[in-house]
């Protein structure tokens, strides 16, 4: 698990979410296997919604993105 605060800024000309403390308390590799998964399947979803709304840079990003999570959770099989 990894724990992460968020803090949400605004003022008269932009309103943001940013992460201002993350701390990693990851200590075994299935915890870490789990959050790759959630990772993929998360971006996967993402991407999903970003091609549906025509934002194909983006829907593309979080498509390598899901690629990587699912490479990190052992998923893909080295080439032959």
């Amino acid at each position: 698990m990894v724990a992460i605060a968020f803090k949400k800024t605004s003022d008269a000309s932009n309103s943001e979410i940013t992460a201002i403390d993350s701390a990693p308390i990851l200590t075994n590799g299935t915890e870490r296997e789990e959050i790759a998964l959630y990772l993929a399947q998360m971006t996967g979803e993402l991407a999903a919604l970003a091609r549906s709304a025509q934002y194909d840079l983006l829907g593309y990003f979080l498509e390598m993105a899901r690629i990587e999570a699912k490479g990190h959770a052992g998923v893909l099989r080295a080439p032959n």
